[in-house]
């Protein structure tokens, strides 16, 4: 029961309690996900949020006598690890890559925010050297180098803890997910490519949903956190190569590439940051 006076406290305390135990129950008892990074992620939400909800809240001073407001639209990026899920996870081991994000919340203290995302991971990468071609240009050998990627785009909302010293969120976006596995050609002693071609491709409709926390390095108005996170990326139909899908029979004969078709589920886990801007 909240006391008389204390109504918005106990707003503030209830509504870190249900995004604490959210995100627990995502870590938790979401199947793979109880690894390390995971536990990690949860312990540091428990303790935040602990000290959120027996806190008492500060009395705010009247907006006239705030000459500055605190930004709420916030940009950020950082390293992600895909760890395959169900079928995918026959075929792919992993995948690295990087993570970016614009959040602009629709409330001062940033309770509910739309969330805008874009991601690119690379799940194998392989390397042939041979001659450039027959007569003279067989004096002369490059790389031959096959990658296979994955871009992920999403748009949905942001839920966030209002206060603490570490801030929950979590995050339900649907989006899309564009698999392409592309070769480009360089010299031995060359930096760039200078010849590339999409061997094949395939995308479709993708949901995301997560949660994580927000732990601040810097306060005011322009304010920085780590961002550390977990999120699911559900696709259920998607065609993709693998390093076993492109066989090469001889050097005049083209490859024979044979698509793998499964869903193809993973979850991320990110570490980046994130910094307000307006």
């Amino acid at each position: 029961m909240c006391a008389r006076g204390e109504t918005f406290a106990c707003v503030r305390r209830c509504i870190a309690r249900m995004i604490t135990k959210t995100v627990i129950a995502f870590l938790f008892r979401s199947p793979g996900v109880r690894n390390a990074a995971a536990v990690a992620v949860a312990v540091a939400v428990a303790i935040g949020c602990a000290s959120l909800a027996n806190a008492q809240v500060v009395e705010r001073r009247p907006r006239s006598a705030e000459p500055d407001v605190a930004p709420t639209t916030f940009v950020g990026g950082g390293l992600a690890y895909a760890s395959p899920r169900g079928e995918f996870k026959d075929y792919v081991r992993g995948a690295f890559g990087l993570t970016g994000h614009l959040v602009h919340a629709f409330d001062p203290e940033g309770i509910l925010a739309v969330r805008a995302e874009l991601g690119y991971l690379n799940y194998g990468n392989t390397t042939n050297r041979q001659a450039l071609g027959g007569g003279a240009l067989g004096l002369i050998t490059v790389d031959v180098t096959t990658s296979n990627n994955i871009v992920v785009g999403g748009l949905g909302l942001q839920l966030m803890a209002p206060a603490g010293t570490v801030r929950p969120y979590l995050t339900g976006s649907v989006g899309f997910s564009y698999f392409f596995t592309q070769s480009s050609v360089e010299g031995t002693s060359n930096i760039e490519p200078f010849a590339e071609t999409e061997n094949f491709s395939d995308g479709g409709f993708t949901t995301l949903w997560g949660g994580g926390l927000y732990i601040p390095v810097r306060r005011g108005l322009k304010p920085i956190s780590i961002d550390l996170g977990a999120q699911m990326h559900s696709n259920s139909d998607i065609q993709y190569l693998t390093k076993s899908s492109i066989v090469i029979t001889n050097s005049s004969a083209p490859p024979v590439i044979t698509p793998v078709r499964s869903a193809a589920d993973f979850i991320t886990f990110r570490l980046g940051i994130t910094v307000g801007i307006r």
